[in-house]
């Protein structure tokens, strides 16, 4: 069923980025239109082909051509998932924007309940908050590890948050403002401040295949966010120096009352420790200065986020 729409300025863009979804990209489009036919009269969906290496582009390309509502963009290579949701912000004309994932795992019917509260004017931002659902023990133990890292080191609460969240246009604008080349989403809309309502969803079972992220990937998503928010790493060094220091002027005390009182012996096991524990101090701190350094590299290199190839509208 095709519905008619606003060419300029839709009520609603829903955001979908999607890498090697080929085996269930086109459920999920029935499955979100007949969501979306129920609660919106006037919508447009922008699917973010983020370098797929399956059939998902020639899918959706297709599905473009059949559908009004749907629009596409493929990009030159797999930039990564936050870029695709940078391009997706820029691209849609929405009043409002919703973010989904294309493997079925965000609930279209949920969408009804993200859009009363902003009809309402009660929220700028209504994030939909994750509940056990279908998630895995390794994924569970990995996002509850992120959470805490982030709330500890940044201040930001993102227990139980998801990307699946609509935002106000005026939220998508101030994002937009935003001068810096790595991103973080979902941490992102938290620290604008903006009015926010949470809505909890069961994460729903994969339509097809298998999750796209590993543990190395969301490592690399941590550390991003977490050296994109804060600098307390950067303290936690410092004080970790003073403890060295202190440690060390311990030592050289015993060491000295050691030799007056003429009990002085060899001790290579202890000094063995402290070279292991201060050397992989030192480690450490030259890869938390490496983590921000690599952020400053990537800023001023000032290289686009995406590259777009194809577009279909």
């Amino acid at each position: 069923m095709n519905i008619e729409h606003s060419q300029n300025e839709p009520e609603l863009t829903v955001i979908i980025p999607a890498f090697n979804e080929a085996c269930g990209i086109l459920t999920f489009l029935d499955l979100l239109q007949n969501a979306l036919s129920g609660c919106c009269a006037d919508f447009e969906v922008l699917v973010i082909d983020d370098g797929s290496r399956d059939e998902t582009w020639p899918l959706v390309r297709d599905a473009a051509s059949h559908f009004s509502w749907l629009r596409c963009l493929r990009f030159t290579r797999n930039f990564g998932k936050e870029a695709a949701v940078l391009a997706g912000m820029r691209h849609a004309r929405g009043r409002a924007l919703v973010v989904m994932d294309a493997d079925g795992q965000h609930p279209p019917e949920l969408l009804p309940k993200l859009l009363a509260p902003w009809r309402s004017g009660s929220a700028h931002i209504v994030a939909a908050q994750k509940k056990c659902g279908s998630v895995s023990l390794m994924s569970r133990f990995n996002t509850y590890t992120f959470n805490r890292l982030m709330h500890a080191l940044t201040g930001l609460d993102l227990a139980n948050a998801s990307d699946y969240r609509l935002l106000d246009r005026s939220v998508v604008n101030a994002l937009l403002a935003f001068p810096e080349k790595v991103r973080f989403f979902r941490g992102m809309t938290v620290w604008t401040g903006y009015s926010m309502v949470q809505v909890e969803f069961e994460v729903a079972p994969r339509i097809a295949g298998t999750s796209q992220w590993s543990t190395g990937q969301l490592t690399r998503l941590a550390i991003i966010a977490i050296t994109g928010y804060s600098a307390k790493p950067l303290s936690m060094i410092f004080w970790l120096g003073m403890f060295g220091m202190a440690a060390a002027l311990l030592l050289f005390l015993q060491a000295i009352y050691s030799w007056f009182a003429g009990t002085a012996v060899s001790g290579w096991s202890s000094l063995t420790v402290v070279i292991l524990f201060f050397g992989s101090a030192n480690l450490l701190g030259v890869g938390v200065l490496g983590a921000y350094l690599a952020q400053i590299f990537d800023e001023i290199k000032r290289r686009p986020e995406y590259i777009v190839g194809e577009t279909v509208e």
